[in-house]
C-alpha cells in the first residue's frame, strides 16, 4: 500500500518524529502549552496581595477582607507560515550525499527525500521563532509582531524594566551586589524569591570583572559566592553564585543567535545578533513558568474544497499546481507566548554604559 507523503496526517508524523532545538527561554520558562478554538486567544491577569488577617473583637465577630481582581486581555495570535517549494529544478539536482552519476535515486525518490527533509527544516524555523519569540518578551515585557503585511505590537502591561542611569553602570568599581540585593527585596514584596540572574555577554564580563566582588570572593573563611563557569547544555553558561544578605543568585549567560531581518550588510544578508542583549540582566525566580498559547489554524482542504481547522501547535499543509509544476509544502502555527504573573521578573538594561 503507497503512503500519500504529503497528506497532512503523514507530515504530522513526520513533525512528531523530529526533536525540537535546544530552547533555553521557552523549555525553560514556557513549557506549557495550551491550544485555542479562535485566532484570538483570552488570559487573566491577577496580582495577588499580601493581606494579614484582621484582629477583631470578640463581641463584633468577623471582619471582611477584599478579594484578589482580575483583569482578562485578548490578543490576537500571530501567524507563522514558513514554506518551501520542489520544482523540476529542485528533483534535478543531486541530494547531499548522493553519487555525482548513476545514484539510483528516481526523480520521484528524490522528491519524498526532499519533502520529509523540508519539513524538518521548516520546523526548526518555527522553533527558533518561538525562542526568539519568548527572549523578547522576557527582556521587553512586550512582543512586536513584524513581516511582509503585518505590523503590531503586543503589550502584556509590563513595567518591571529599569532603563540602568550612567551613575549606575556597572564599572569595575559599582556596588553591583547592594544594587541586586535591594531589587531582589523589591520583588519579595512581590512573593516573589528570585533566584537567577541572565545576563548578557557584556553584563557578564562587567559581573566578572567587577572589584569590589573579587576582593569579596577573596577574603577568607566568608562566603558570599563563586565564580565557576561552566558549559551546560544547548548554549547555557553557567557562571557561578553570588549571595547577599538579601538574595542568593546563580548567574546564567546565553550564547544563541538570530538574523536580524531589520539590520542587512551590505551584502543584503541580516546581521547576526546575540539573543540576549549585551547590556540586558534578568532578574527572576527559577520556578516562574509561563505558557505558549497556540490559536486556531485553518486550511482549504484540497479534496472537498472546504475549510479544515485544527487546534494544534504545529499543522502541516501541502499543495500543487500544474503550471508551472511545483509542490508546497509549508508548516503554519500561532504562537503566543503568555507569562502568568507580570511581577515575576524584572530586567536591568544597558547595565554596561547606562542611560
Amino acid at each position: 500500500m503507497s503512503i500519500d507523503l504529503y497528506s497532512p496526517k503523514t507530515m504530522r508524523g513526520v513533525i512528531k518524529r523530529t526533536l525540537p532545538l535546544r530552547t533555553f527561554f521557552k523549555t525553560r520558562f514556557f513549557n506549557n502549552s495550551v491550544t485555542f478554538p479562535t485566532e484570538t486567544v483570552s488570559f487573566e491577569f491577577q496580582e495577588a496581595k499580601r493581606r494579614l488577617a484582621p484582629y477583631v473583637n470578640p463581641r463584633t465577630g468577623s471582619e471582611s477582607i477584599e478579594r484578589d481582581g482580575y483583569e482578562i486581555k485578548t490578543f490576537s495570535t500571530p501567524l507563522i507560515a514558513p514554506r518551501r517549494e520542489i520544482t523540476n529544478d529542485t528533483l534535478a539536482q543531486k541530494l547531499l550525499g548522493e553519487a555525482v552519476y548513476n545514484s539510483g535515486i528516481t526523480p520521484e525518490d528524490r522528491a519524498v527525500k526532499i519533502a520529509a527533509q523540508d519539513i524538518i527544516d521548516l520546523q526548526d524555523t518555527i522553533y527558533r521563532r518561538e525562542e526568539y519569540m519568548c527572549a523578547r518578551v522576557k527582556q521587553d515585557g512586550a512582543l512586536t509582531i513584524r513581516g511582509k503585511g503585518v505590523s503590531y505590537r503586543v503589550e502584556y502591561g509590563f513595567d518591571n524594566i529599569i532603563e540602568v542611569a550612567a551613575s549606575d553602570a556597572w564599572t569595575p568599581t559599582y556596588d553591583i551586589l547592594g544594587q541586586l540585593g535591594a531589587l531582589a527585596e523589591e520583588q519579595q514584596k512581590y512573593g516573589i524569591n528570585p533566584d537567577t540572574l541572565i545576563l548578557g555577554r557584556d553584563a557578564a564580563r562587567a559581573l566578572m570583572n567587577n572589584e569590589r566582588i573579587l576582593q569579596l570572593l577573596d577574603i577568607k573563611r566568608v562566603e558570599i559566592g563563586e565564580i565557576r563557569p561552566a558549559q551546560l547544555e544547548g548554549g547555557i553558561r553557567y557562571i557561578g553564585r553570588v549571595i547577599t544578605p538579601e538574595v542568593s543568585l546563580d548567574l546564567y549567560s546565553y550564547a544563541e543567535w538570530y538574523p536580524d531581518d531589520a539590520d542587512l550588510d551590505a551584502d543584503g544578508k541580516p546581521r547576526l545578533k546575540p539573543l540576549i542583549d549585551p547590556e540586558t540582566v534578568i532578574m527572576q525566580s527559577s520556578e516562574e513558568r509561563n505558557s505558549m498559547l497556540y490559536g486556531l489554524i485553518t486550511l482549504m482542504d484540497k479534496a472537498s474544497g472546504n475549510h479544515v481547522s485544527f487546534m494544534e501547535e504545529y499543522v502541516p499543509h501541502s499543495w500543487f499546481t500544474e503550471e508551472p509544476p511545483q509542490r508546497f509544502v509549508s508548516i503554519k502555527s500561532r504562537p503566543l507566548p503568555m507569562p502568568h504573573d507580570l511581577k515575576s521578573w524584572l530586567v536591568l538594561k544597558n547595565v554596561v554604559t547606562g542611560v
